[in-house]
């Protein structure tokens, strides 16, 4: 089912390639006819802009695009039109070359197309024609607008070469824009005002806010990218078909490898949110790269990196569009009943939107410049807009550096995915998790602690000290009975890599020592930073306390753990009372139970394991007295020098045992486990 709405989905990260070629191929009919690439671009986007604000603008319409977004954009079709009627000025051969008048007809050719297209397809569609009625549609649209497209072409003094060329280019551009075929469906039901109501009500929701807004610079930047790149790059029919034919591999072969890779990442319970971090700073880099290449548009890392920013743009997409399905249960949440085909038509609004703004921006810019580096000689124009090209960058790069920010603030993580579908599956069946509800709220509809900061720092660690993961297997996650994942402590080594590597969700109990930065600098320079030699003890003191204590409290913080009070039995029982209402929320949980006092050296063993504190197997005992279920006990060892996270056999709680018995039992297991796990002998 989840393979099939991305199926309908996916347009999103196409639908606008095809307005996007569509663009580009006015470009490079107005270069080769009038020497003057802008103007065909110019035209095609401001009838593009004008259809779609005309849209926009019909009663059922309203409420799609909120009133700053159409303000905006209309602002910037105004902006577009005088640039337009300055640059025919500029060029006063425009007017007077019939050129400019059969390019003119190619322009309307293209923007009537894509409206003839989709009115055909939205017919098949409701008659419920098969897939190849469709495609043998689509095939008559084409024809349609052939024969006065080539007329127009045969008439202009352009050699036979360059018209077979841009009657290819007809061709590709036209396959793009009517694919995929799915897009349409959303179009297919009026916009009620109940639809309007439902949308209004959804801006509350945070969740629902940030997704949408990443969702609409990347598509925003990913307009102001291609059109940029192709500008530049694709400067000749040849050209403009090798960017085509890159950016087409790159963007099918990008999709498949991000579909794969998110795939997996459900298995390994990786956050989709780090692919998308992936592919915004593979964007980035292609962005600097074609600075870089700019003295020489044709050479490999002109392709090269329109290459990247292709793929890095495809895979930004593909997470949002794997993420769409996730977002109609975040807007079901947040509501309380599901929005129906509401949200699928707004976003889809939304997109197109935004693109066609990115689109605008780019052409605006490439405008401006033609405007006022006007020249007559080809050559001097190319060297002009060398010069200014840098400055055509600045967009993308704010636009990318934005979809970076609004990525890291998104506040859900993979946990929380798969705890709003366990809530909806709960819901279903006609049952209610108050505490699983509660979490939820906190982070789909209020404004929740904010963790993109944690999120840079583990995405910088991640691949700096990675770790193998051995006997993963052993573990049989049940989404209704959490784990109590029991870890070596290593000094700091052991909490650092199980809180990279651990492939499962979870919260971590800390010592409130660690948590509070009054406290932080003191047990770090009595313990960890004792024995530092070669370095000035009140220097380093200073620097735990001004940063060091400030940084770690931080990461605590936004890791959510769970502090532990050793020496406060009323605020221990508040860390257990925490504990148990977060697994009864879905939530596992990582402990670190060895006591460093057990070894005579008040500190934790680096190799092996220190013998345990007792108390935390509680857990166990006040889960169960909750739930009357369960948790699975399961032991691991990370294993510095081989640089391994091993899990041992899991062992679960037993509520027949005498309590103090099963306590024994448990901590005597998961130690011997990880005893076993490090190669030594239990030698208690």
């Amino acid at each position: 089912m989840r393979q099939e709405k991305q199926a309908d989905n996916a347009v999103r990260g196409f639908m606008t390639i095809g307005t996007l070629y569509s663009c580009l191929y006015c470009m490079l009919a107005s270069n080769v006819m009038l020497n003057m690439p802008i103007m065909g671009g110019a035209l095609y986007l401001t009838g593009q802009c004008a259809l779609l604000f005309g849209d926009l603008r019909r009663p059922s319409q309203e409420g799609v695009v909120s009133k700053t977004m159409r303000r905006l954009g209309t602002a910037l079709l105004i902006v577009l039109a005088v640039l337009l009627l300055a640059l025919i000025t500029v060029y006063p051969i425009a007017l007077s070359n019939p050129d400019f008048w059969r390019l003119g007809g190619i322009v309307l050719c293209m923007l009537l197309r894509p409206g003839l297209t989709r009115y055909v397809l939205e017919r098949a569609l409701i008659a419920n024609k098969k897939t190849m009625n469709i495609l043998l549609r689509i095939a008559g649209v084409q024809a349609v607008f052939l024969p006065p497209l080539l007329l127009m072409l045969l008439l202009s003094p352009m050699s036979r070469n360059a018209v077979w060329a841009l009657v290819g280019g007809y061709a590709v551009s036209g396959i793009l824009e009517s694919f995929p075929l799915g897009r349409l469906r959303s179009r297919m039901r009026a916009f009620t005002e109940e639809d309007k109501r439902e949308i209004a009500a959804l801006r509350g929701a945070h969740a629902y806010r940030m997704f949408q807004n990443v969702m609409l610079v990347v598509a925003a930047a990913l307009q102001i990218t291609q059109v940029m790149s192709y500008t530049y790059i694709a400067l000749t029919a040849k050209a403009l078909i090798l960017c085509m034919g890159i950016a087409l591999l790159c963007t099918y072969g990008a999709s498949a490898a991000a579909d794969s890779l998110l795939r997996k990442s459900i298995k390994k319970n990786t956050d989709p949110n780090f692919l998308l971090m992936i592919g915004l700073v593979l964007w980035l880099y292609g962005l600097v790269l074609f600075i870089n290449s700019l003295d020489a548009p044709k050479s490999v890392d002109a392709y090269l990196s329109l290459a990247l920013c292709t793929a890095g743009a495809t895979a930004c997409v593909r997470v949002l569009t794997w993420l769409e399905q996730d977002m109609r249960r975040v807007a079901a949440f947040a509501m309380g009943h599901d929005p129906g085909g509401a949200v699928d038509l707004a976003q889809q609004a939304r997109f197109e939107f935004a693109a066609l703004l990115g689109q605008m921006v780019a052409l605006a810019g490439l405008t401006l410049i033609s405007i006022f580096t006007a020249t007559d000689f080809p050559n001097e124009w190319d060297a002009a807009f060398r010069s200014f090209s840098p400055l055509l960058t600045l967009p993308a790069l704010l636009l990318v550096g934005a979809a970076i920010l609004f990525a890291l603030r998104f506040p859900l993580t993979r946990q929380h995915l798969e705890k709003l579908r366990r809530y909806t599956a709960l819901q279903q069946e006609g049952r209610e998790n108050a505490p699983l509800h509660d979490q939820l709220e906190a982070v789909v509809v209020k404004r929740s602690l904010k963790r993109y900061g944690i999120k840079a720092v583990i995405f910088t660690l991640w691949p700096l000290c990675y770790h193998k993961i051995k006997g993963k297997e052993k573990v049989k996650l049940d989404e209704d009975i959490p784990c109590v994942f029991v870890c070596n402590h290593g000094e700091i080594y052991g909490p650092v890599v199980a809180t990279l590597y651990i492939p499962f969700s979870f919260r971590t109990w800390v010592t409130y020592e660690i948590a509070d930065v009054n406290c932080i600098a003191d047990r770090s320079m009595n313990g960890a930073f004792q024995n530092v030699k070669g370095f000035p003890r009140k220097m380093l003191d200073w620097i735990m306390r001004k940063i060091g204590a400030p940084f770690i409290a931080w990461v605590m913080k936004s890791l959510d753990s769970i502090p532990v009070y050793h020496d406060n039995p009323r605020q221990l029982m508040q860390t257990f009372r925490e504990t148990v209402t977060s697994m009864q929320a879905g939530d596992n949980i990582l402990i670190f139970p060895e006591n460093p006092q057990a070894s005579g050296e008040q500190k934790y063993a680096r190799e092996g394991v220190n013998e345990f504190f007792t108390g935390f197997t509680m857990v166990g005992q006040l889960y169960y007295n909750k739930t009357g279920k369960c948790p699975l006990f399961v032991p691991l060892y990370a294993d510095r020098h081989k640089r391994t996270i091993t899990f041992g056999t899991p062992t679960r709680y037993n509520p027949d045992i005498p309590a103090n018995e099963e306590k024994e039992r448990l901590c005597e297991y998961l130690r011997g486990e990880m005893l076993k796990i490090a190669g030594m002998q239990n030698d208690s």
